[in-house]
């Protein structure tokens, strides 16, 4: 990602000595003001949340979440591919994605993998509890878009809740394909390798 992100950069200044070269610092500094803004009026939001999931953790109310979201977790990653600790740290990463706090979901996700890798005999590989819990970080359904209403009220929408049914929508069909093709290609791997072990 940071070679991605030095690739977008140095092409960017690049293109602009060529088209603007005075307006390159110029940019530069413009872009790096409105970027320390905008940190600073996310702060806030993102501290509030932070502090609330860690209440919930601390206080063992992330262990009701856990149960209710049980069926859930169970049905996607298996009643038996996963521990009730892990089970814990994905549904309080679950609830955060939904809320649209993808920051204050990371360190549960962090959590749920570490959690997940004691039981993998093979530390340098990747689970598919593990996968499933990346796909569904990414595509999960935001019901409440957060950081997003956040970022367009920083802006200076007039109506941040605009996007709140098309991001329900939106979320809602990646999340199921990508459950779905997690899956599929589980499945596949399994036949794969059971069939290679019956010709050994």
């Amino acid at each position: 990602m940071n070679k991605v992100w030095l690739f977008l950069l140095t092409a960017s200044i690049a293109v602009l000595l060529f088209i603007d070269p005075a307006g390159v610092l110029t940019g530069l500094t413009a872009a790096a003001n409105k970027a320390v803004k905008l940190s600073f009026e996310l702060c806030a939001i993102y501290a509030i949340w932070m502090g609330i999931f860690s209440i919930l953790e601390q206080t063992g109310i992330s262990k009701w979440f856990s149960k209710i979201l049980s069926p859930i977790v169970n049905l996607i990653f298996g009643k038996k591919n996963i521990s009730d600790e892990s089970r814990k740290y994905i549904s309080m990463n679950m609830s955060a994605n939904i809320l649209g706090m993808g920051s204050a979901a990371t360190p549960m996700g962090i959590k749920a993998i570490e959690s997940m890798n004691k039981d993998n005999p093979d530390k340098s590989s990747v689970t598919y509890p593990m996968t499933m819990l990346i796909i569904i970080s990414c595509t999960v359904i935001q019901f409440l878009p957060a950081s997003i209403m956040g970022l367009m009220s920083a802006s200076g929408s007039k109506n941040p809740a605009s996007i709140v049914f098309p991001t329900i929508l939106a979320s809602l069909l990646s999340c199921i394909t990508g459950i779905i093709l997690v899956k599929i290609t589980h499945a596949i791997s399994v036949r794969i390798k059971k069939r290679r072990g019956g010709k050994k």
